[in-house]
């Protein structure tokens, strides 16, 4: 009977000595981590952005904007006119620095992890590489409540999803005001699905990043993770969450598979990694039509031609 009480306190002893270990440890940081994705219409408002940012800016910047893969690449020399900040194309592995801001290379996705950046040739995702989905996804995954994210013009609703992500971390969700926006799509479904903070015109920008990476804000340790969407090699050995669909993939033609979501957007994702929105998928369908189309009327016009001869 001696034993229950000395086994009770050995128990409380082990359990004093393991707490510490399995409670996370709470930090004090600023939001140092901004990531901003922007397609037709957003050149402006970046080049507004920059003119408003100090020199010395506490925090490091991400910008992934839809471009074409034979693309230039002069983003970062246009962005560099129009403020003190140094601006260049991401390289694979390098550090994250505060007060630079890192541009997704032309047809390469640009991931955040913990202490340095990502720059991979994965799959598509609604239709473009660079995407702005998984620049978003990864920065909320490896910095949570650090990160702010904000969506420019754009058509369609890539980046919708990312920002989701970053405010369900705790995470700063901002998006453009979208009667200003040449292109509103993009915030316009950001406001419309997410919990989004602010609502800015352009020329807002830059006060309120200014005034958000001076909060303090507490986050426990996080672990980061690698993202596995964009690399279609690691995708090939697991099936996608969700159900299987009737719908093909654009880019692949393989077999397509219906992601859950707690929210209204519907999302799809095929077996190698290419990722779409319902959106972004009737969009790459109508392509495919129009060109099925144009390719049944040219062999229609062949065989008149060659039966009339």
């Amino acid at each position: 009977m001696s034993r229950g009480p000395a086994c009770a306190s050995g128990l409380q002893v082990r359990a004093s000595r393991l707490g510490p270990r399995l409670s996370p440890k709470i930090h004090t940081v600023t939001r140092d981590i901004i990531v901003i994705g922007a397609s037709a219409g957003g050149l402006a408002v970046l080049c507004e952005l920059m003119r408003g940012l100090p020199l010395h800016f506490p925090a490091a910047l991400f910008i992934a904007v839809h471009t074409s893969p034979d693309n230039p690449g002069v983003l970062p020399q246009i962005l560099a006119r129009f403020g003190p900040l140094p601006v260049a194309f991401a390289r694979d592995g390098e550090p994250i620095e505060r007060g630079r801001v890192y541009v997704a290379p032309p047809d390469y996705h640009l991931l955040v992890e913990r202490d340095h950046v990502r720059v991979t040739h994965g799959p598509k995702e609604n239709g473009f590489r660079p995407a702005i989905d998984p620049l978003f996804r990864t920065a909320a995954r490896s910095h949570g409540a650090r990160t702010i994210g904000l969506v420019l013009s754009g058509a369609l609703n890539d980046g919708t999803h990312g920002l989701s992500l970053i405010a369900e971390v705790g995470g700063v969700a901002l998006a453009q005001d979208p009667q200003e926006a040449q292109m509103p799509s993009m915030p316009l479904s950001a406001i419309q699905n997410v919990e989004v903070r602010r609502v800015l015109r352009s020329t807002e920008i830059a006060g309120v990043l200014a005034d958000l990476v001076r909060e303090p804000i507490e986050e426990p340790d996080r672990d980061s993770s690698p993202d596995l969407t964009p690399e279609g090699a690691a995708l090939q050995q697991h099936t996608p969450p969700g159900a299987p669909s009737v719908y093909t993939c654009p880019e692949c033609g393989g077999a397509m598979w219906e992601i859950p979501e707690r929210g209204q957007l519907l999302r799809f994702r095929c077996h190698v990694g290419h990722g779409f929105t319902a959106e972004t998928l009737i969009a790459s369908q109508k392509a495919d039509l129009e060109a099925a189309i144009w390719t049944a009327l040219r062999a229609l016009e062949e065989h008149s031609a060659l039966c009339r001869r």
